[in-house]
């Protein structure tokens, strides 16, 4: 699972006066978007794809909001085909089952690329807010 937040401190509520709440969820959403595909391609990379289940159910969870800071959670979700939680099967590949790490398990496919996944995530959540600043100040 991976848990990206949007957080301007002290200047969000600037920040939320300026690009509006749906400014706030696009850019969210946005990076949202970018760590599903970079997650997926890590999938793919660590060639943890049988029958692609796992790969293709991952996606953006529920939109969260507070005072000072918007995020989104990102995993696999759902069931494959057997009935197997996609997020289960993320967990023990990433982590190993219990202190035993085999040839494809323990391998933290997600954890161990996190600074990879917070880079493509930040730049996509940049560029959007970019785009929407740049659209408000025309």
């Amino acid at each position: 699972m991976a848990k990206f937040e949007y957080s301007g401190g002290e200047s969000f509520d600037g920040q939320l006066e300026q690009l509006g709440r749906d400014g706030v969820k696009t850019v969210v959403m946005s990076g949202a978007d970018a760590c599903v595909k970079a997650m997926q391609d890590m999938v793919e990379a660590y060639h943890h794809v049988v029958t692609g289940d796992m790969k293709s159910a991952v996606a953006p969870a529920k939109y969260h909001e507070d005072l000072n800071s918007a995020w989104v959670e990102v995993y696999p979700q759902g069931n494959d085909r057997r009935g197997v939680s996609n997020a289960v099967k993320a967990f023990v590949t990433n982590y190993g089952r219990g202190k035993k790490k085999g040839r494809k398990s323990g391998d933290k496919f997600i954890t161990g690329n996190k600074n990879k996944m917070q880079s493509v995530v930040s730049a996509a959540m940049q560029e959007a807010s970019d785009r929407l600043i740049q659209e408000i100040n025309k």
